[in-house]
């Protein structure tokens, strides 16, 4: 009873967190322009300008977008401001850098930045950076879980920066699953130590998790993870994900996807292929991902 009474906590906390972006449990904050910063100033028309703030009076925003030059935004049409990254060919930074469509790169997750995610509708998590290099996340079945089949799938990950493009991080994926009008809760968990080469906008991931759970314990061999990701456009990147398990059955997980990315989101346009042994399950993938 008490376990049950403790999900359904849990899985009200994460509807909580879906049905308001976050803003109950994390306000944002409220941006102040400066100089010399690059920000996305979207309009009350439902337009957006973004650019590097150049100056400001008492009516007008001054920037210089990189792709088209000079322009002002009127400050009484602004309805929000966002400050953002922008490369060095002038493209805005991919937003969603800290993980792939679902695994995790070992690139941190910024302090104080929030997002959501979501897969199929089905699969979403939340992620917050606790400071530049902690951040903690949730996730879960959404709908499987409100049907009373609970799986939810709590995380964390350290990340620690060894030069400019390498860096190294270590976490756990949990796993609480309980299937309806049974009492008995099944606990597992993937830690997981990886490296990453490369920025936000290109990279490559390799790395090494070991499963865990409450019935059969320790997995008698690891799972292989390999991944990485490739900035082809100003809006579009390439990205790859596999996962290799190798025990009673040989297990593997490959996620392909187009990104094209905003700002401060993006949708992922693949697919997902599962193969058991000599059973090859293929699926398609699609997913979108909002910064706050």
């Amino acid at each position: 009873m008490k376990n049950k009474k403790a999900l359904n906590i849990i899985l009200c906390v994460f509807i909580i967190l879906l049905s308001t972006g976050g803003n109950a449990v994390w306000a944002q904050k409220v941006v102040v322009p400066e100089v010399g910063k690059t920000y996305l100033f979207e309009i009350k028309n439902g337009t957006s300008r973004q650019g590097k703030l150049d100056s400001l009076d008492a009516t007008y925003y001054y920037i210089t977008d990189q792709a088209t030059g000079p322009d002002r935004v009127y400050k009484e049409g602004v309805s929000k401001i966002k400050e953002i990254r922008v490369s060095a060919k002038g493209f805005f930074a991919n937003p969603h850098y800290s993980r792939y469509l679902f695994g995790p790169s070992a690139i941190p997750h910024p302090k104080a930045e929030f997002y959501w995610n979501n897969l199929l509708l089905e699969y979403n998590t939340v992620q917050y950076g606790v400071t530049n290099n902690f951040s903690v996340g949730f996730g879960g079945l959404l709908f499987t879980t409100l049907s009373g089949n609970i799986a939810l799938t709590p995380n964390f990950k350290y990340s620690v920066k060894l030069a400019e493009k390498d860096h190294v991080a270590g976490g756990a994926l949990a796993f609480i699953i309980r299937p309806d009008k049974e009492n008995k809760v099944a606990k597992a968990a993937l830690p997981f130590a990886v490296y990453t080469h490369g920025d936000s906008e290109s990279n490559i991931t390799a790395g090494l998790g070991w499963w865990v759970d409450d019935e059969n314990s320790w997995a008698k061999s690891p799972t292989a993870y390999l991944a990485g990701s490739k900035r082809l456009s100003r809006n579009w990147m390439l990205q790859g994900e596999g996962f290799f398990l190798t025990n009673e059955e040989n297990i593997s997980i490959f996620l392909i996807s187009a990104r094209n990315i905003r700002p401060t989101s993006s949708w992922d346009f693949g697919a997902l292929v599962i193969k058991v042994s000599d059973t090859t399950i293929p699926l398609p993938a699609i997913g979108y991902t909002l910064k706050f």
